[in-house]
């Protein structure tokens, strides 16, 4: 689906939840343009750096062997930052049904399935922190999670537990405004 269709279909959502038909989420998050912006000037710069590395390589007469792996390490990393600044999709939602997680989850995860929430602070200036989301074996094993070191918001916590981390640095949402979310809906009333 292209941006424009995500964006006709989002327009849609807010017009039925307008008239009554469904009932709005309470936070959707997204990546924050300020942090991806950063990152793309940095793969911008880091790639011209590699780009008068070889040139300076290719004008000595040097061997251009480990200047080109640095260049191909920059343009990997800048391919990377750009499609990260790109992705305007939702990467978290906090909704009545329950959390979801587009792209790592194919339906939004029942409030029943979540054991535990906590927070994690981090530099506030950086966007603050992580929040670490306890599942039950069946939510998590249906999650498709990515990599740190790939820029993936969501992510598996390090250990045997199901629990996933959400990195609120790269979102344009505070990790206790996510968190402030959440528990408007967790735990569930109906848990024993």
């Amino acid at each position: 689906m292209s941006s424009s269709d995500e964006r006709r279909a989002a327009a849609a959502a807010l017009t039925n939840a307008a008239l009554g038909k469904t009932k709005l989420p309470l936070l959707v998050v997204r990546r924050s343009r300020r942090h991806a912006g950063f990152g793309l000037l940095m793969g911008s710069l880091i790639f011209g750096f590699a780009v008068a590395v070889v040139w300076s390589a290719v004008e000595s007469g040097d061997s251009i062997g480990g200047p080109l792996l640095l260049l191909a390490v920059a343009a990997w990393y800048g391919v990377q930052t750009g499609k990260i600044f790109r992705d305007d999709s939702p990467k978290l939602v906090v909704e009545r049904a329950g959390l979801a997680m587009p792209g790592v989850a194919p339906h939004p995860i029942p409030w029943a399935h979540i054991g535990e929430i906590r927070i994690a602070t981090g530099f506030r200036a950086l966007g603050g922190g992580r929040i670490d989301i306890g599942l039950d074996v069946e939510a998590f094993a249906s999650l498709t999670l990515g990599q740190r070191w790939m820029g993936d918001p969501i992510v598996k916590r390090a250990g045997l537990s199901p629990v996933v981390t959400v990195l609120a640095a790269g979102l344009d949402t505070d990790a206790r405004k996510i968190l402030d979310a959440m528990r408007h809906y967790w735990p569930p009333e109906d848990r024993t």
